[in-house]
């Protein structure tokens, strides 16, 4: 028997554009590190700040990450602030386990 994917979970930069999908919050974050090269660099994650609502909401919270760019032959930090939204998802996919 397969697993259904039932939902998503979709990353937006602070512009609004998406830079990434999963399936599970765990791959997202996964797949977040390794856009940001956590493993590589001085670039990190400082945590996520979950949403929380009395009502439904797609909007599950935000990943602040900081690294540091190069302009100029100067260093600077830079941090960016990652929405992250849990959307259905369709057609429903199913894996085979």
């Amino acid at each position: 028997m397969g697993t259904r994917v039932k939902v998503t979970y979709i990353a937006l930069n602070e512009y609004g554009k998406p830079i990434m999908s999963a399936s599970t919050f765990d791959d997202l974050r996964k797949g977040l590190d390794e856009y940001y090269a956590v493993d590589g660099t001085d670039a990190q994650c400082l945590g996520f700040v979950p949403y929380e609502t009395k009502y439904p909401d797609d909007y599950e919270g935000h990943y602040t990450y900081s690294y540091t760019s190069i302009i100029h032959n100067e260093k600077t930090t830079e941090l960016d602030v990652i929405e992250v939204y849990c959307v259905e998802y369709y057609p429903h996919t199913v894996y085979e386990v």
